[in-house]
């Protein structure tokens, strides 16, 4: 939307803006003194700030507004300001966000930047106040315009990562790596493999994305197949295959509004490209890396804060999606189910981490893969009588818990395994252990607007201290003190906080499946611009490498 209000130009017509209505506060001179900090009993917090020379109030657009579909999610905002006087005070009151005391009690304030002059994203200098009247969460901000005239102004809820951010940044990507259409079977072995195509579309017609990155250990000259429905670029051909790899899948930006995980997944995923980096090196070499940068493109696009565009939160639909509604999630699982069976390895496969250099090695080691492939026999012993213990009574508990589906109640040509040209269902065995799967790791990026900095939730590993470690090693932003829940081997936490559906759909393909939050706000550590403003250090790729190399020493 678009609207001139006391003198000032209004706007979200841009990706991923958010803006419904805007009202100018007309204040009687005698009143100008006023703040919301006078009102401490009704829940206000923070400081004393100046009177304003402009006071608006403004309205977010719910997830979905102004259909039937419409629904309560409106925490998300992101709008411009235009017309106002350089060095003038302008104060902003959202009416109607969803409840967010925790997370501003903790610090965390809006965003804001000017064009041209400023272009860079930083937190409102002044702290922010919150009030709650008649059950209503009222925030509010200043900020001073900067001495430039005809400048714009934008505030956010949290650092924006547009949709078309993603698209320029994507094709940035394809033009880096031009040549990786070259290589072939005879290339270099610790070339950088990357292939970039259409998944599927959205329902707005928006890009799916899918990429894959590795290296070209193990390539080979046949092509992954075209499944049914998905891949709708004819002119784009399927990545290559690889043997003796497992696939590490990495998705992201199921619910539009937590932009955090965005950059934790561009940080991933620049450190994975690095060609140099030696731990980058080994684990192309190890793993075919799948990466869906945005899951809800269409929610992005439309500034919604958790669902899609029929209001529907795709991270509730993994057990049973339908292409024509979830295209996004059927595709993704498609893929997964796919690379499950698909996938694997025998025991007598190359071994790819044998080619790591002395140089790192040390850095790098891990105990001996279990190799397995569907062209394999596979003993039955394999597990321990406390792992198959384990397994028994998960499968108790997943029988228990509503919404909990088997993989073993999948109806595998419902989220097809079918390829175009030969049309038949390729079904995977009924039975496939957590090790034999060809998906080696699933991580699930979000944001949370509840605990502070990065947390998350996980298998649960045999000593606590090295579940610990994963999240506090080598990283100051991540919290020392962790509530750890057990329960066999996926914390209970999942379920909780509704995972249900994950692990129902995914505990039987690998032990190893996650799902990272990171908090809008910052952790223990307070130097912000590290952390908010550029993710895409080694911080986070840091972490993936252990949380990898510490979940694979136990599976």
């Amino acid at each position: 939307m678009e609207i001139r209000c006391g003198g000032l130009l209004f706007s979200s017509k841009f990706d991923s803006g958010n803006l419904a209505r805007v009202e100018k506060v007309e204040r009687p001179e005698a009143d100008t003194e006023t703040s919301v900090n006078a009102s401490t009993s009704s829940g206000v917090f923070g400081g004393v700030i100046s009177s304003p020379d402009y006071e608006f109030n403004v309205w977010n657009k719910p997830d979905c507004a102004e259909t039937e579909f419409e629904n309560g999610n409106r925490s998300w905002f992101y709008f411009s300001v235009r017309g106002g006087t350089p060095g003038k005070l302008i104060k902003i009151n959202v009416m109607n966000m969803n409840k967010q005391s925790k997370l501003y009690s903790q610090g965390m304030a809006p965003f804001v930047k000017t064009l041209p002059v400023k272009p860079r994203w930083e937190r409102i200098r002044d702290r922010p106040t919150y009030e709650v009247i008649e059950n209503q969460f009222i925030l509010s901000f200043t900020h001073r315009f900067v001495e430039a005239r005809g400048a714009t102004t934008y505030f956010a809820f949290c650092y924006p990562f547009s949709y078309t951010e993603c698209q320029d940044m994507l094709l940035r990507l394809d033009q880096k790596f031009a040549d990786s259409t070259l290589l072939t079977p005879s290339s270099s072995p610790d070339s950088i493999y990357y292939h970039r195509e259409l998944l599927c579309y959205s329902l707005d017609g928006h890009n799916v994305d899918l990429i894959t990155v590795t290296s070209c250990h193990g390539m080979m000259e046949e092509r992954e197949p075209r499944l049914e429905k998905l891949f709708p670029d004819n002119y784009t051909p399927r990545p290559h295959q690889f043997v003796g790899k497992r696939v590490y899948f990495l998705s992201s930006r199921v619910h539009p509004g937590e932009t955090p995980s965005s950059f934790v997944f561009n940080g991933f995923l620049n450190f994975i490209l690095k060609q140099d980096d030696p731990r980058a090196q080994m684990l192309r070499r190890m793993f075919v890396f799948k990466l869906i940068p945005m899951l809800n493109p269409d929610g992005v696009v439309r500034g919604h804060y958790r669902t899609d565009s029929r209001g529907v939160n795709l991270n509730r639909q993994y057990l049973n999606p339908e292409f024509e509604l979830h295209p996004s999630i059927y595709g993704a699982k498609a893929i997964i189910l796919f690379h499950h069976v698909n996938n694997r390895v025998c025991p007598d496969s190359p071994d790819w981490k044998s080619f790591v250099s002395p140089m790192c090695s040390d850095l790098l080691s891990t105990k001996p893969l279990n190799h397995s492939n569907r062209n394999c026999n596979f003993p039955s012993d394999t597990l321990s009588e406390m792992e198959i213990s384990k397994n028994l009574r998960n499968e108790e508990l997943c029988i228990e818990q509503e919404g909990f589906t088997s993989i073993h109640d999948f109806d595998h040509e419902e989220i097809t395994m079918q390829t175009e040209n030969s049309g038949q269902s390729d079904n995977p065995p009924q039975h496939i252990l957590p090790h034999e799967s060809g998906i080696a790791y699933y991580v699930d990026l979000h944001g949370h607007a509840s605990k502070r900095g990065c947390f998350m939730y996980g298998n649960n590993l045999p000593e606590e201290n090295e579940q610990v470690s994963l999240f506090t090693f080598d990283s100051k932003y991540f919290e020392s003190k962790i509530d750890i829940i057990y329960s066999n081997l996926l914390l209970v936490v999942f379920v909780r906080y509704g995972y249900s559906h994950v692990i129902g759909s995914m505990k039987k393909f690998n032990k190893s499946f996650d799902t990272i939050l990171i908090l809008n706000n910052i952790g223990k550590n307070k130097d912000r611009a590290r952390l908010e403003a550029n993710l895409n250090s080694m911080l986070f790729c840091k972490f993936y490498l252990y949380a990898v190399f510490l979940f694979i020493s136990y599976y």
